[in-house]
This record gives C-alpha cells, structure tokens and sequence, in this order.
C-alpha cells in the first residue's frame, strides 16, 4: 500500500503522525495541564488542533473521557473536553517511570472547543494560526 509518497507494508500500522489529521507541536513547557476530572496535574508534551500528549506518574485507563484545563506561561487558561486514546510507560529525564497518554479533543459542551484549541497551539508555537474567517 502507498501512503504519499512512501510505501508501506499493508500488514504495519501507520505510526502516530501518519495517523493524525493535524500536525502537533511540542510543548517546550509553554503549556502546564490539569486532568480537571481526576484533579490530576501533568506535563503536556504536544498539542495540536485534534488532540495533545501528557506526561503523568500513574497510567490512565483507555477511553477515559476528561476535562482538561491548560495554562500558559501568559495567565491564559482554557478548558477542553478530551478522550484518553492510548496510554504506554516511559522515562523522565532523570530515570523516574512515567506514563504517556495521547488524547483527542471532543467537541465541548462549554464554550467553543475548536477557539480554545486554536489559541492552545498558538501558545505552544508561539504564532497566530490564521484560518481564513474573518473575527
């Protein structure tokens, strides 16, 4: 099978970029996270427009949907609905075990979920994402 312009096996899974619909940026500590819904602080390592990584001391369960609040270095803060989509173990820096869980954003209840996750990877780039509309 042809994926763009490389070739890959039809038995291997495509990886997790190829996979997105949106590209993801990484964090650089410009960004902290709160899992609102379990009251569970984390280290945000990406964001993009569908979804971002964290960092946390305890797994978290697959399918898990949470109430996220981010915040910048600036004192902005805004809150995203997101579902947990894999969870796998790793490594901090100085040897403590983690875990990295990737999630989706889900269409919020609460305010417009697309302009706060707009505004959470202009904070992580650092540059204004321009999508045409007018404001």
């Amino acid at each position: 099978m042809t994926t763009g312009n490389r070739k890959q096996d039809a038995g291997t899974p495509p990886n997790g970029s190829e996979r997105r619909r949106f590209p993801r940026y990484e964090a650089l500590g410009r960004v902290l996270g709160v899992l609102v819904t379990a009251d569970l602080p984390v280290r945000i390592r990406d964001v993009g427009l569908g979804g971002f990584s964290a960092e946390t001391v305890e797994p978290l369960a697959t399918g898990a949907v949470l109430r996220v609040r981010f915040l910048s270095q600036d004192d902005w803060s805004g809150e995203l609905v997101a579902r947990s989509l894999h969870c796998r173990p790793s490594v901090a820096a100085d040897g403590t075990p983690r875990y990295v869980t990737g999630f989706e954003f889900l269409a919020g209840t609460a305010g417009d979920s697309s302009r706060v996750a707009r505004e959470l990877v202009t904070k992580v780039t650092s540059v204004e994402l321009f999508d045409g509309s007018s404001s």
